[in-house]
């Protein structure tokens, strides 16, 4: 027994003296037959209670020198990826109340591991630029977290926090969304930060001896999270041909689903990114590929369900007269017109394009962006209409002097003139493709020839 668990025990055995003033050993005392036996002694409620928040206590301090904690995690960007500021990017948690130091919410949903060990748990930061980003992975004494396992953190076995400024971008969205995200061969660790992770799934192949190795056997998890509105009610999905329903939690309808990965590919799981929509967009996934099979919405007095696992004689399809949500849809002036300055280089593979404009309105939050697309010719040469972009990620004020670069591939044989335009409208959706944007206001256009 080791010398922690010694000492856990004699606190342990200390305390029962104190509470029932006995010794925390004592031998038999043989009864004669003409001894009088006494009356056993009456412990106090208060003190079995005392004992027991003693023995809890105790628990989790032993679950903490267990593990014990190591370095906190750091934030991974990708190539090219600046960090993020308060008017750049996805923004930085915004201050906390009172004595918080961050917005952070972690929510009340503690969900067992499939092969034991730490419990799964999922937060909710604001940013700055009003989104709402999330966060999952292993909880301890109250802590969000990574284990040191799986290749992460040199297999130290310790618990590292997932500070709540470590955020992924593609787990960052508009409040106004429902987002379902989900991804397979996860490290049982609980790293989900993008763009890289410290093992990958079996079913993987390696082709480069510098790409991370497989997750052990055992240590690969399917899981599937995201906000779904205030109100949603639950969601279900089907393991082993059983269908289980959980409760959403929180005010947003968050939910956290942890399962063992499947052994390869042909379960059609989806990966990070799942599906996303307005709240008020019905029907909404999920779909036959998706993990959660059935999502259940209470309007008012009325409950309606969507999804591909729908019992027959249930509840009535969830469409927008039955929901009745108003979605603020983010106000892009109309009218708007800019004058576009356009400069090309010859690359391999393509051009590298250098658009310049004028801004004609201020952007003061990730709810809206100015955009570049180019669309280039619609032939067999060149492919079906192929679309090239890239969004200004950051607060803009008007009358501000924009650069935007974006490159466009060109395939061989392609010829033709290539379209552009600049937009100002919604910010994409989590997963979405560079450039690409929601209710967009065509501002300035700009052609060039693909020789």
């Amino acid at each position: 027994m080791s010398d922690f668990h010694s000492g856990y025990k004699k606190q342990l055995v200390g305390a029962a003296e104190a509470l029932f003033g006995v010794p925390g050993v004592r031998p038999k005392r043989r009864v004669g037959p003409m001894r009088r036996v006494g009356r056993p002694r009456h412990v106090p409620l208060l003190a079995v209670i005392a004992l027991g928040a003693l023995l809890l206590a105790a628990a989790a301090l032993a679950a903490t020198q267990i593990i014990g904690f190591g370095t906190p995690v750091t934030a991974r960007r990708a190539p090219g990826r600046e960090r993020p500021s308060a008017s750049t990017g996805i923004g930085i948690p915004v201050a906390g109340a009172k004595s918080a130091p961050t917005s952070a919410q972690l929510l009340a949903i503690s969900l067992p591991d499939p092969a034991g060990g730490l419990s799964w748990g999922m937060r909710i930061v604001r940013t700055t630029r009003g989104l709402l980003c999330l966060q999952i992975g292993r909880l301890l004494d109250g802590r969000l977290g990574v284990l040191g396992q799986d290749g992460e953190f040199n297999d130290d076995g310790l618990f590292h926090e997932l500070p709540a400024a470590v955020l992924d971008p593609d787990m960052c969205f508009q409040p106004t969304d429902r987002v379902l995200l989900s991804d397979a061969g996860l490290p049982a660790a609980g790293e989900l930060q993008s763009p890289t992770t410290s093992c990958q799934a079996s079913w993987e192949p390696r082709t480069r001896p510098s790409e991370p190795r497989h997750c052990p056997a055992g240590d690969e998890r399917l899981v599937a999270f995201g906000v779904l509105g205030p109100h949603a009610v639950s969601v279900s999905y089907r393991a082993r041909g059983q269908l289980h329903t959980v409760a959403t939690a929180g005010g947003l309808g968050a939910y956290l689903i942890v399962l063992r990965s499947p052994p390869d590919p042909s379960h059609n799981i989806p990966v990070l990114g799942g599906t996303s929509g307005p709240l008020d967009s019905f029907p909404m996934g999920p779909g036959p590929g998706s993990v959660v099979s059935r999502i259940v919405f209470r309007f008012g007095h009325r409950l309606c369900q969507t999804g591909f696992d729908r019992p027959p004689g249930g509840l009535p399809l969830c469409t927008k007269s039955i929901a009745h949500t108003a979605v603020p849809i983010p106000k892009v002036p109309r009218g708007l017109h800019t004058r576009v300055a356009l400069k090309t280089r010859k690359v391999p593979g393509g051009y590298d394009l250098d658009v310049t404009f004028t801004a004609p309105a201020t952007v003061e939050n990730a709810s809206t962006t100015y955009g570049v697309q180019v669309a280039t010719p619609s032939d067999p040469a060149c492919g079906i209409g192929g679309v090239w972009g890239q969004s200004v990620e950051r607060d803009v004020a008007r009358g501000e002097a924009l650069r935007v670069k974006v490159f466009v591939g060109q395939r061989p044989g392609c010829h033709g003139v290539a379209q552009g335009r600049v937009i100002l409208g919604a910010e994409p959706l989590p997963g979405a493709f560079l450039g690409t944007v929601r209710r967009a206001e065509t501002i300035g256009r700009f052609s060039f020839a693909l020789p």
